[in-house]
């Protein structure tokens, strides 16, 4: 089965279309908190602090949660293909995760804005920043096709329409073969 990696901005819902992998054996490891339980290590409380951390101890917790996925075998990958820091949007598939995950396939769940910015204003368990959603899909759209073409992987869009969940994971399940 191998890797696949599954991303989306914020609010989009794409663990609510991942968790369908969980009927074909795939395993969910969720990347942010991999990163959390390194950050945890080194103090940080809350996982939108994360975010906020500089640049380059963002990219170091990327790279020891890129090395600890790499070795659990078959699994979906819930992540982000970027993340808007107060310094720009930093790729969440660098080269060297990327290399280290290999995944055969990188999913995109996308929404419209207005479904997205519906979606996080029900969830108050999240610290979210406000951004332009759009630019942010189009952001992850360059990421992905960059990370795909340094592994060979192919790129997929699952389009998660309000009260469509259902045709969202039917895609997704297209997307795996399954």
């Amino acid at each position: 089965m191998g890797v696949v990696i599954v991303t989306g901005v914020p609010g989009v819902g794409k663990s609510t279309v991942m968790n369908a992998a969980k009927d074909y054996g795939y395993k969910i490891v969720n990347f942010g908190s991999t990163m959390f339980e390194e950050a945890q290590k080194e103090g940080v409380d809350n996982r939108d602090e994360m975010r906020k951390l500089p640049v380059e101890k963002q990219q170091d917790l990327q790279k020891q949660a890129g090395d600890r996925i790499s070795k659990m075998g078959d699994v979906v990958v819930d992540t982000h293909a970027s993340i808007l820091t107060p310094s720009g949007f930093m790729p969440g598939l660098p080269e060297w995760t990327i290399r280290a995950l290999n995944p055969n396939i990188i999913v995109l769940v996308e929404a419209t804005a207005q479904e997205i910015a519906g979606r996080r204003s029900k969830d108050p368990s999240r610290l979210r920043d406000a951004d332009d959603i759009d630019m942010h899909q189009k952001v992850n759209r360059d990421y992905a096709a960059t990370a795909a073409s340094i592994v060979g992987a192919t790129v997929s869009i699952v389009e998660n329409h309000d009260d469509e969940v259902d045709i969202a994971v039917e895609q997704f399940r297209k997307v795996l073969n399954k």
